[in-house]
């Protein structure tokens, strides 16, 4: 388990700094946002990161129904594919790409906040 807990986390980080080198290659409208590494890579780790969390809840045992913080996890996880399309598809103007870049970046901090606090409300103690 601590393997694929690893695997998790590093491609979590991974996933983060490609979002938003992504945004930022979108916005700046970018030649890069075309090249096949560019549309691949982010499929690759995002699968990696999908794959290893399946198998940490199925050999931990654990449910989302049983963990709030992990149900959160799961909806914010929606909300962040969401903005992603918005930044990286729907993004007609600067305007959209800059919404979808900010919302994703927000989504992904409280997603890594809930894995790191086991909490719905990761940022409840800063305030």
């Amino acid at each position: 388990m601590l393997t694929a807990k690893l695997i998790h986390v590093f491609c979590a980080y991974m996933t983060g700094v490609g979002f938003l080198l992504r945004g930022l290659i979108a916005i700046m409208q970018h030649p890069l946002r075309q090249h096949r590494l560019t549309k691949t890579m982010p499929h690759v780790i995002d699968t990696c990161l999908l794959i290893s969390g399946f198998v940490m809840v199925y050999g931990w045992a654990i449910s989302p129904i049983s963990q709030p913080w992990l149900l959160a996890k799961l909806i914010a996880l929606f909300l962040y594919i969401g903005f992603g399309l918005l930044m990286l598809r729907w993004g007609t103007n600067g305007r959209r790409r800059w919404t979808g870049l900010a919302g994703g970046l927000l989504i992904y901090a409280y997603i890594l906040g809930a894995a790191h606090s086991k909490s719905i409300l990761p940022f409840s103690t800063l305030f």
